[in-house]
């Protein structure tokens, strides 16, 4: 709970789509507005003449990616067009593209719909597990992708090639991502992989997805074709009511409404992209100069000196700057090597990147000279070669000559020899015989032990006090640990509670849906304490398996009516609605009991 109070959040983004884009006078199409971030983003429908616009749904979640926190809310509008004509939808922000909506003359009969009809265009639906013309391809069940964006399918062996790997996440239909994207095949290497990955809510064939971005650097170890996919873990909503009931969930679309109707256990699926064909071509053997050291790109260079004007015998550094963009793991060069001017030393190298993955950058190399003599000596200009694949030839980079004024060193009057009478002054002065004195190397200032001195009682201080915190923390976390998990079950308790208040009032007004479904909810956090499971998990087979007691048909009844009233309608006696009470009452009882 504390990283997720205090992981950092997300720049806010809204994205809004309309199908379908066509209807007719007396038609509704569905308008779906992301918006994701920090916060609640405040959206106000727009007014535009001759359309109704209202809300009929709207759904929020938070999920962590990474450390991140992910706030997303998915509003569904219903759009009903009063009149013909062809209508443009302002954008929400000052920054979004409007909509257009064209409506057409009513050719009678039909009733409006939110989800359209045959006779409306819209756009080419997705199919789940198939591609689309962008590449994507979405798992069976429709919730989530994995999409690969290469700029190139044809590369040279060493070269970078910048990529991105999308994946997405259908809102309220995948709860998580559960580690970074993987690459499958040892004949690639994936360089720089971003650990935070940007976000942005898309709307893809009307359903609201977000798109989490990582990008990376690819090089390829060896020529050949190849078949390039990632893939990455994530955990799905899956609904535990049989298919043949599900259709009122597929026609609903938004998750808080399918929500509603029908319980979902997670589950654990790995989301693969389409194959990406890949040629990689070896490095021409022609024109490779004598110091090409594998550097793959488009460079250009550049030479500094860290002072023009110097002394004999002190050092001043060559610099060599190195700025494109490439490999720049393999971008190496010996710099100056010496000769009867300058004595060199090795060169050490600094990359300083443009971008997050250091695809773009500077690479700066800085060696250590000196001057032997005196004078103007000319330091020659640098070189680099590499390969640039766009021209498809070895290129060299020149940097320009530079000049080093050197002055002749200052004559030190220490190096001077003394003068040849000094010693016998010396003795002359002294007058005599010196006398024996000991030659004490080393004094102390006191004769008090080590482990009574001031700064060895400090630092014993220091680390008692550290043991002491640390010990008073681990036990205050061990406390708070039993507090929250009391804390959870006083919630449990409350929220039963609220239930059978629930189901009272529903009692009294004659609601059976209302009644049933509070008298299944209670029922299941009653049952998720004793069984220690999710709540949503519980439904009318693990009733039937686990559940023991007189009450257990009684309760297996309750799930059924509870699914059947939500379409069915069916009414309940007072009689009914009193024993129904009774059961769930007995369940609460022996959970407080236990």
């Amino acid at each position: 709970m504390f990283a997720a109070a205090t992981a950092p959040a997300a720049a806010p983004s809204i994205d809004a789509t309309i199908e379908p884009q066509q209807i007719e006078v007396g038609e509704s199409a569905r308008l779906i507005i992301l918006t994701s971030g920090s916060g609640t983003l405040s959206v106000t429908l727009p007014v535009v003449s001759g359309l109704e616009f209202r809300v009929v749904g709207q759904s929020h979640q938070i999920q962590i990616i990474n450390g991140a926190r992910i706030e997303s809310t998915s509003t569904v509008v219903r759009v009903t067009a009063e009149e013909a004509g062809v209508f443009t939808i302002p954008g929400l922000t000052p920054t979004s593209a409007p909509l257009v909506l064209r409506v057409n003359p009513s050719r009678g009969g039909g009733s409006s719909s939110l989800l359209g009809n045959g006779a409306s265009p819209g756009p080419a639906p997705f199919v789940p597990g198939g591609s689309n013309a962008n590449g994507i391809r979405l798992t069976p069940d429709g919730s989530a992708f994995v999409h690969l964006e290469i700029p190139k399918h044809e590369i040279y062996v060493g070269e970078s090639v910048p990529i991105e790997i999308q994946v997405g996440m259908r809102d309220g239909f995948v709860a998580s991502i559960n580690s970074l994207p993987k690459l499958n095949s040892g004949d690639f290497t994936l360089n720089n992989l971003s650990r935070q990955p940007e976000h942005a809510a898309k709307a893809i064939d009307g359903k609201p997805f977000t798109v989490y971005t990582w990008r990376s650097i690819l090089a390829a170890v060896k020529p050949g074709t190849y078949s390039l996919t990632f893939e990455a873990p994530v955990t799905v909503r899956v609904r535990t009511r049989p298919q043949r009931d599900s259709t009122l969930d597929d026609l609903l679309g938004d998750p808080f409404l399918q929500n509603i109707f029908g319980t979902t256990v997670p589950k654990n699926v790995t989301v693969t992209s389409p194959a990406a064909a890949i040629k990689v071509l070896a490095l021409p053997t022609q024109g490779r100069p004598p110091d090409f050291g594998g550097a793959v790109g488009t460079f250009k260079i550049s030479a500094d000196l860290s002072s023009t004007k110097n002394t004999a015998g002190d050092p001043l550094t060559l610099r060599m700057h190195v700025n494109g963009a490439g490999n720049f793991d393999r971008v190496e060069s010996p710099m100056l090597r010496g000769d009867g001017q300058w004595k060199t030393y090795e060169p050490k190298a600094t990359f300083n990147p443009a971008d997050p993955i250091g695809y773009r950058g500077e690479k700066v190399f800085e060696q250590p000279l000196i001057a032997q003599q005196p004078g103007t000596h000319p330091v020659p200009a640098l070189d680099f070669s590499y390969f640039d694949p766009g021209t498809r030839r070895y290129e060299t980079a020149h940097s320009s000559p530079l000049n080093v004024t050197v002055s002749p060193a200052a004559e030190s009057a220490g190096n001077e020899p003394p003068p040849a009478n000094a010693g016998a002054s010396a003795d002359e002065s002294h007058g005599g015989l010196r006398p024996d004195h000991t030659v004490i190397e080393a004094r102390v200032d006191s004769l008090i032990p080590p482990y009574f001195q001031p700064r060895f009682v400090g630092l014993s201080s220091v680390l008692a006090l550290l043991f002491g915190g640390g010990w008073i923390a681990l036990r205050r976390r061990e406390l708070n640990a039993r507090d929250t998990k009391r804390q959870r079950e006083l919630a449990r308790t409350q929220l039963i509670r609220t239930l059978l208040e629930r189901m009272a009032a529903a009692s009294a007004a004659g609601n059976a849906a209302v009644f049933l479904s509070s008298a299944r909810s209670a029922l299941q956090q009653a049952l998720s304490a004793r069984w220690e499971v999710e709540p949503e998990q519980i439904a009318e087979d693990l009733v039937a398996a686990r559940l023991e007691g007189a009450d257990k048909d009684d309760i297996r009844q309750i799930f059924t009516l509870a699914d059947e009233a939500n379409y069915s309608g069916d009414d309940l006696k007072a009689a009914d609605f009193e024993r129904w009470t009774q059961i769930v009452s007995r369940q609460f009882i022996e959970e407080t009991a236990s």
